[in-house]
């Protein structure tokens, strides 16, 4: 906000009789205010389609009010004088395809893949023979879906005390449905990428990602060697996108009884027992301190220390020094009852897990990861919610690398373009060894029962010098019929 925007505000605000500013109606107006200058803002922007894009190649449909966080975060501004041709490079969708004249292709490359239903089963996981003998680590997480489109999600540190034959494997977790049917998310593609700690964190080596599949479950099996690992889990995100339903009334959160007593709601108390069940990490029923300090850095951004951890178990439902889940319900209405029944802050937390005002989880994905050694009992600990950053992009550049198919722009022998080819998905990656940057124009438009991550059928995306990155991620849109993976890429001059 401008200076003037927060003198304004500060104008407006209450004061006590003692001359002093009422804090609790200034913060109050605060949010209010700051909402209102966001819907204001996204509204300019829905004159111009072109400056709604986000991101380089990358396009989030949606009304304004969807687009609306109540969490106050920093939003990524576009100025008002970028020219024509700087947005055309940038890719709009809709318009990027016009034949305009300022648009001039060098080269081009196409790929045409030809993927038969349920090609899946060519490739399916298959358990060890022995497997119930096994020993097995298991552990929960989710992937998150943050305002600007990025996916986050809980990272592990897998420990092996002895050279071990290994089966490891995660799937989405199916949550309780009131109405017995299957969590919505289930459809989300999931896989593990395990690197290999070497001389610290910052050189970390890829060993190995899950490529077999069996319905829901993705997995990897083979031989790893003694040490410590860190495993990250990974969507492409085709799937797991923001959400473009109109939802036309706000659930209810809290009621008062007839004394005038707050209470939970029946579809509330449903919702937090399913976050409860996602930040139970273990699965044991209760939530650690390790366990809920994930929870508050998500929805809060601030850890719970020792001390308060202390209070907390003083003043709620403990059994074993960790909180039961009756104990998490009476926290959540603690927070209603001292905010007087204001749903407010409630909320936030329920759009931090990815709820939108129906109470629907619609904005993130549970998953379930286990591990299961031959010749030792495998441990897995959650160390951070993230990205995975710069090495985890660089790790499945590496991976299509190695694995797909190259071809190189014609006439540009150091620009390529790397495809790898699952049964179940296509990534491409672009390799600029040039010492210049360019741009890369992609045409989706002949691809047949196609879902790509960047949510455009025409987009461009440009390579730095000496670089690569991840183009996009194609998966099918119904697995039960034929898909057909067809994309022009042309250097944009």
């Amino acid at each position: 906000m401008t200076p003037e925007e927060l003198s304004a505000i500060l104008n407006l605000a209450d004061v006590n009789v003692d001359g002093k500013l009422d804090y609790n109606k200034f913060c109050k107006l605060y949010v209010t205010t700051n909402e209102q200058c966001l819907k204001t803002a996204l509204e300019k922007l829905e004159i111009d389609s072109k400056m709604r894009l986000q991101q380089l190649g990358s396009h989030l449909e949606g009304s304004p009010e969807s687009a609306i966080s109540p969490i106050a975060k920093p939003s990524l501004r576009i100025p008002r004088n970028i020219d024509q041709e700087t947005m055309l490079n940038r890719g709009d969708g809709r318009n990027s395809s016009l034949p305009l004249p300022a648009r001039k292709y060098k080269t081009s490359v196409s790929f045409n893949i030809s993927m038969g239903a349920n090609s899946c089963r060519n490739s399916k996981l298959l358990e060890p023979n022995s497997l119930k003998e096994w020993q097995c680590a298991q552990s929960k997480g989710c992937f998150f879906l943050e305002e600007n489109g990025e996916i986050i999600s809980h990272q592990y540190k897998v420990h092996l005390s002895q050279r071990s034959s290994v089966y490891l494997t995660i799937r989405p977790l199916n949550l309780s449905q009131e109405e017995g049917l299957p969590s919505p998310w289930l459809s989300v593609d999931t896989a593990l990428y395990l690197f290999k700690e070497n001389e610290g964190q910052a050189n970390l080596q890829l060993m190995c990602f899950t490529e077999l599949r069996n319905r829901e479950m993705y997995g990897w099996s083979g031989e790893l060697g003694s040490g410590l690992y860190y495993l990250i889990p990974f969507t492409t995100g085709c799937w797991l996108k923001k959400e473009k339903k109109h939802i036309a009334e706000e659930a209810m959160l809290v009621c008062r009884g007839e004394k005038g007593e707050l209470f939970l709601t029946k579809k509330f108390r449903s919702a937090l027992s399913d976050i409860f069940d996602i930040i139970d990490l273990d699965g044991n029923d209760l939530l650690s301190l390790d366990e809920y300090n994930f929870f508050e850095l998500r929805t809060s951004g601030e850890k719970c220390d020792e001390d308060a951890w202390a209070i907390c178990k003083e003043n709620f439902d403990t059994k074993k020094n960790e909180l039961t889940r009756q104990g998490f319900m009476d926290l959540n209405l603690m927070e209603a009852s001292d905010r007087e029944g204001d749903p407010s802050d409630l909320w936030v937390t329920l759009h931090s897990m990815g709820f939108n005002k129906a109470l629907e989880m619609v904005e993130a994905c549970p998953f379930i990861i286990e591990i299961h050694a031959e010749k030792c009992r495998p441990r897995i600990k959650a160390v951070h919610l993230g990205s995975g950053a710069g090495h985890f992009e660089k790790a499945i550049c590496k991976s299509v690398i190695s694995k797909g198919d190259v071809k190189t722009m014609d006439s540009h022998e150091n620009i390529f373009l790397h495809t790898y080819k699952s049964d179940f998905r296509i990534t491409t990656v672009l390799e600029n060894k040039s010492e210049k940057k360019v741009i890369i124009h992609v045409n989706n438009e002949l691809s047949k029962n196609c879902l790509n991550n960047r949510g455009l059928n025409i987009f461009a995306v440009e390579v730095a010098p000496k670089s690569t990155m991840v183009c996009q991620h194609v998966v099918p849109m119904n697995e039960r019929q034929e898909w057909v993976y067809n994309s022009v890429y042309s250097l944009v001059s």
